[in-house]
């Protein structure tokens, strides 16, 4: 799928399906005709230490049936020596669907203009840049290396890419993006299309207002800001709060044409050949379970483990997914392609199952952008078993079950189906289980003076789990074992590991990091005042002050942490007392729901133990303003104060928090399954 909005906006979209010749070459050529002379640069301020000033950056997009041309260009003077890195003049194209015109590079010093193309021209870098991140994209990259650049020297440059996707037939879509922060300089946008071309536009309210023309059967709508200010951004917001300055465009009529377009390509791509050796795996499937469940699981677990993630975008790639039997064949492929071959799988197995297109980063104001393939950046199964719904994701690695699955993080997916599918609101839903669980058992029973012996039990489930356990899983044994111990330091200062642990749960996905160890607490006080100590994993950090500038919206929602939820249990086995003193402890319970968050104690002491149970559960992605103001006004009062278990005189009354025989837990309890002491009541 496409990256989209790039600083001073570079245009990402697509044209029509014509047949374009491998290229991998710059052309050079004037530009052509359609292309208006720059804008005259504006009046503006610069800071005192301003590394560039800008005269101008350009943008001018034609649509035509030969495609999508984007012509780019800028003038610029170096102030400073942090400048001179624009000396390094790229352009990139991907040569399976365009081209590359470079129409000028130009020095301009003390009045005269030195022409660099002269004498030398752009080479080709014949590498990919995302290759490292498992990315064949197609592009390629021309560069040149502005020779002699001095910090004074005006730099200009000029070139159009042609664009021509051949997945997408006579489609067009895109967005550009203008500045955002406050500079100095003019930068225009213009886009032009024939008169008679269905195409939807739309501009965020904070570019000028203003309505296409007609001119030589075009239409053109222009944009141009003449030394910006800066564009409010909302601190804490949602991303469809902070849209800013954004042009798009697109030919599809609506999210049905979307869906519907992209249907045959999945279609296709998941059909197997009368011969496909994936029928025959799916046979070993069918062999070797019982369930729609268990076969679901199954083929998940052969497009995770058997084919390798890589992004592949060559040749109308980018858009179209390979077939199911090809990935199968050479043992790679990108989201498109392994959904293809999870559907065809998940179709010889008799599970109902579609292609949805997410965007990984959550997608939060998918709905609010023009029906455009770009919008979203990732495509995944969505399957239905046994009336319940199923997100499949072939590039994750480690689902092994479908009830552990994480729930999905995308708020907004759109279908692909023959009759076109309808974009989804997609509800978000919090973890129902602990992501992290931390136990401690201490036993300082031997009193003061003598070293304490600590248990120790670190849980964690799912995406952390799996990634933590590739990373132990990849030393050596002992390698491993400092690791572990490294980190039951951090967590327990005080104490020395002498046997530490680790395992992985596959069943539930779930890590555990076991600890055995003793050491001294840190008790504070002596014989005379009385000893405290603090009580690790009992306290709780106030909300964060959420309060924006007057300038910014003050009725934007704010984001949370979500989907958060972590749990901890502490048990202390206390030394004795002695006749002048009694153990009192301060861990007040807590059940209370405060800007989205959960905060839940339970504590108590009897025959020398004191234990307390404490969890904060983010339940909601986000919050109203109202409630973040609540939450923030709160602090003052919030209960962040450290718990303690101390010691207090007998023969004086003192406000302490009795003994109890209510206890949070019991030696023994089980804290890798459920840990049902972790849940806080209901949210009423």
């Amino acid at each position: 799928m496409l990256r989209l909005l790039t600083t001073f906006a570079v245009l990402l979209g697509t044209g029509s399906a014509l047949a374009v010749p491998e290229a991998p070459h710059v052309n050079y050529a004037p530009p052509g005709k359609w292309v208006l002379t720059p804008p005259r640069p504006a009046d503006g301020t610069l800071p005192p230490d301003a590394p560039i000033q800008v005269d101008f950056m350009d943008h001018q997009v034609r649509i035509s049936p030969a495609g999508q041309e984007t012509y780019f260009a800028y003038r610029m003077k170096l102030l400073t020596p942090e400048a001179l890195p624009a000396g390094n003049v790229s352009v990139v194209w991907a040569p399976s669907s365009g081209t590359a015109t470079v129409h000028h590079l130009r020095i301009v010093r003390d009045g005269q203009v030195t022409d660099l193309l002269k004498d030398q021209k752009f080479r080709v870098i014949q590498r990919e840049g995302g290759l490292e991140e498992s990315m064949l994209d197609g592009y390629l990259t021309a560069m040149l290396q502005v020779p002699g650049l001095r910090v004074g020297d005006t730099l200009e440059f000029a070139s159009t890419i042609l664009r021509r996707d051949p997945t997408l037939g006579d489609s067009v879509f895109g967005a550009v993006q203008l500045p955002v922060q406050g500079t100095a300089g003019a930068f225009r946008l213009r886009m032009s299309w024939p008169e008679d071309q269905a195409l939807s536009w739309r501009a965020t309210r904070d570019l000028p207002q203003t309505l296409p023309t007609k001119a030589d059967g075009q239409s053109v709508i222009t944009y141009e800001l003449r030394s910006p200010t800066s564009s409010i951004i909302n601190e804490g917001a949602p991303v469809r709060y902070n849209i800013r300055r954004v042009f798009e465009y697109s030919s599809f009529g609506n999210w049905q044409d979307v869906s519907r377009h992209f249907f045959p390509l999945y279609e296709s791509a998941a059909a197997l050949s009368g011969t496909s050796a994936l029928r025959a795996e799916a046979a070993k499937i069918v062999g070797s379970s019982k369930t729609a469940t268990e076969r679901a699981e199954a083929a998940l677990r052969l497009v995770q483990d058997h084919v390798r993630y890589v992004y592949v975008g060559l040749d109308g790639g980018n858009f179209r997914p390979a077939s199911a039997d090809e990935t199968w064949q050479r043992r790679f492929g990108d989201c498109k392609a392994k959904t293809a071959m999870l559907l065809a799988l998940l179709r010889e197995l008799k599970i109902e199952a579609e292609p949805v297109f997410v965007d990984i980063n959550g997608g939060d104001g998918s709905d609010l952008w023009l029906p455009r393939p770009d919008v979203f950046n990732h495509v995944v199964v969505r399957a239905k078993i046994d009336g319940e719904t199923y997100w499949l994701d072939g590039t994750r690695l480690g689902d092994r079950y479908l009830d552990t699955l994480p729930p999905p993080i995308f708020r907004w997916a759109l279908p692909v189906r023959s009759g076109g599918g309808a974009l989804e609101a997609v509800a978000p839903k919090a973890f129902a289980r602990p992501q992290a669980i931390t136990v401690l058992d201490i036993d300082a029973s031997k009193g003061f003076a003598s070293p304490a012996s600590v248990r120790g039990q670190h849980v964690m489930r799912q995406d952390e789990a799996f990634t933590t356990r590739a990373r132990l899983a990849a030393l050596s044994a002992e390698d491993a074992d400092r690791a572990v111990r490294s980190y039951w330091r951090q967590q327990v200062r005080w104490a020395e590991p002498s046997a530490v642990s680790w395992r992985y749960d596959e069943r539930h996905a779930m890590l555990v990091l076991t600890l055995e160890g003793e050491g001294r607490p840190e008790w504070e006080g002596d014989d005379t005042q009385g000893r405290t100590l603090d009580i690790p994993g009992a306290g709780f950090y106030a909300p964060e002050v959420r309060r924006r500038p007057r300038e910014q919206d003050q009725s934007a929602p704010w984001l949370t942490n979500f989907p958060r939820y972590q749990c901890y249990a502490t048990s202390i086995r206390l030394p004795t007392s002695g006749p002048k003193w009694r153990w009192a402890y301060y861990a007040d319970p807590m059940n209370l729901y405060l800007g989205g968050t959960r905060y839940w104690r339970a504590s108590g002491l009897a025959n020398n133990v004191v234990r307390t149970v404490m969890s904060s559960h983010i339940d909601v992605p986000e919050i109203s303003a109202a409630d973040a103001k609540a939450a923030t006004d709160a602090i003052p009062t919030f209960n962040n104060n450290v718990s303690r278990v101390y010691q207090d005189a007998v023969s004086r009354q003192r406000s302490a928090k009795p003994p109890s025989s209510t206890m949070p837990f019991e030696d023994g309890a089980e804290w890798t399954g459920d840990a049902p002491a972790c849940s806080a009541p209901k949210r009423n």
